[in-house]
C-alpha cells in the first residue's frame, strides 16, 4: 500500500506541475477519475471507464453521485462522497456491487490537485479481500474443529473412565472374596466384567473406525451379504446386556433380503443402534427390529419402548458440535459418537439413516440402503 500511496502522491505532484500532462492510464490495476471539488467529473482514464461502462466523452460532465453509481449499474457503495469532496477524508476502502453481483473492492485516495480539482485513485483489491475472506473462513473452521476435538477427547476420557473403574472395582471385589463366593456370584461378577469390557472395546472400536472415516483413509470392502444373517450375529453380543435390564429383543420374521454391502460397517451401524436401544430403554422394556427388501432397497427398522428423544435433542443428534455424555436408564454412560458413525457408514452406502421419537413413548431408527443398478447386475 505504501508503493501506492508513494505513486500517487507523485502523479498528484505531475498533475499539479504539469498541466494535466500526466498519463492516467499508466497505472495498472488502479482506476483514476479527476472532477471538480462539486464532483463533475472532468477525465478518467480507461479502468474507470470498464468499471463504469461508460466512455470518456459520455463521462466528462457526469456528477459524481449515488444516482450516477446506479445509473452505470452499481447498486450499492460505501462512498461517503460528500466527505471525499470536501477532503474531510483521504483514504478508504470502497466496495461496489453491481446488477450481475458481482462485488468490486477497492482502496480509495482522494488528492487534491491543481485548479481546485480533485483526484481519485481506485487501486482493485478486490483478490486480496476475496483472499482474505477464504483464509478467514479456513482460521474459523479450523478453530471449530480444535474446538471439537478437545470436547470429543475430553468426553471420550469421561467415558472411558468410568468403565474402567467398574471393571477394576469387580475383579477387585472377585479378588477380596473369591474364598467365600460360590460359583454362581463368580459367574456373576465374571459376567459384569465381560460387558463392562466389551462396551469399552466396542467404544475404542468406533472411535478408531470414525477417525479413519473423518481422514477418508477408511476403505469401504463390499460383498454380497445376507442381512438376516447379519442381524443375528450382532444381537448374540447383547443376550447379557439385555438380560442384564430384562429387556426383550424380538426379531420378526422376514424373508431373506440380500445386499451388496461392507459387512463389517453395517454391523458397526447395528450394533450401535442396537446398543442405543437398550441403553435407552428402562428395565421390562421391548426393542423390536424389522427388515424389509424390496427390487430397489433394503430397510433395517429398530424400535424401542424406551424413554423417547426430544425434538431439540433430535436435532443435535448428528452434529459434531453437540457431543456430550449420555446417560442411560440404568446411568451408562456414552459419548453419541456412535450414530455419528452410523451416519457416516450409510452415507458410504449411499443410504439414509432416519429417526422418529416421542418422549415417554420411544424411538424408531430405520436405515435404508439402496439396491443400485448395477450392483442388481453383478447378482
Amino acid at each position: 500500500m505504501s508503493g501506492f500511496s508513494s505513486f500517487i502522491n507523485k502523479a498528484s505532484s505531475q498533475f499539479n506541475n504539469e498541466a494535466h500532462m500526466i498519463h492516467l492510464n499508466d497505472v495498472p490495476d488502479t482506476a483514476i477519475v479527476i472532477c471538480t471539488t462539486q464532483g463533475v467529473i472532468c477525465t478518467a482514464n480507461t479502468r474507470f471507464c470498464e468499471i463504469t461502462g461508460m466512455e470518456l466523452a459520455a463521462l466528462t460532465g457526469e456528477q459524481l453521485s449515488l444516482t450516477f453509481f446506479s445509473k452505470v449499474g452499481i447498486l450499492q457503495t460505501a462512498c461517503n462522497l460528500h466527505k471525499l469532496l470536501s477532503g474531510e477524508v483521504h483514504c478508504k476502502e470502497l466496495t461496489f456491487i453491481k446488477e450481475d453481483a458481482s462485488v468490486l473492492n477497492f482502496e480509495l485516495k482522494a488528492q487534491v490537485l491543481a485548479d481546485h480539482q480533485i483526484g481519485f485513485f481506485l487501486k482493485d483489491i478486490t483478490v486480496q479481500k476475496n483472499t482474505h475472506a477464504k483464509l478467514q473462513e479456513v482460521t474459523d473452521r479450523l478453530e471449530v474443529l480444535n474446538e471439537d476435538k478437545s470436547r470429543f477427547i475430553s468426553v471420550l476420557a469421561h467415558d472411558l473412565k468410568s468403565p474402567f473403574n467398574t471393571i477394576l472395582g469387580f475383579i477387585s471385589l472377585l479378588k477380596e472374596n473369591i474364598e467365600i463366593c460360590n460359583k454362581e456370584e463368580v459367574e456373576r461378577y465374571i459376567s459384569y466384567v465381560e460387558i463392562t469390557s466389551k462396551n469399552t472395546f466396542h467404544l475404542l472400536e468406533d472411535t478408531l473406525e470414525w477417525i479413519s472415516a473423518e481422514r477418508g483413509t477408511l476403505n469401504i470392502t463390499k460383498g454380497t451379504c445376507v442381512l438376516n444373517t447379519l442381524i443375528t450375529e450382532v444381537l448374540q453380543h447383547f443376550h447379557l446386556i439385555a438380560k442384564a435390564k430384562n429387556i426383550t429383543i424380538y426379531v420378526h420374521k422376514a424373508p431373506k433380503v440380500s445386499l451388496l454391502c461392507d459387512a463389517n460397517m453395517i454391523k458397526t451401524v447395528l450394533r450401535n443402534l442396537v446398543s442405543n436401544a437398550i441403553k435407552f430403554t428402562n428395565r421390562n422394556g421391548e426393542i423390536h427390529i424389522n427388515l424389509t427388501g424390496s427390487a430397489t432397497e433394503a430397510s433395517i427398522i429398530i424400535r424401542d419402548t424406551g424413554i423417547g428423544i426430544s425434538e431439540k435433542a433430535q436435532a443435535e443428534l448428528f452434529q459434531m458440535q453437540q457431543f456430550h455424555s449420555t446417560v442411560g436408564t440404568d446411568h451408562e454412560k456414552g459419548t453419541g459418537m456412535g450414530l455419528l458413525l452410523c451416519k457416516e457408514f450409510i452415507s458410504k452406502h449411499q443410504g439414509t439413516l432416519t429417526i422418529q421419537s416421542q418422549e415417554g413413548v420411544g424411538s424408531t431408527f430405520t436405515v435404508t440402503i439402496p439396491i443400485l443398478e448395477k450392483e442388481i447386475a453383478e447378482n
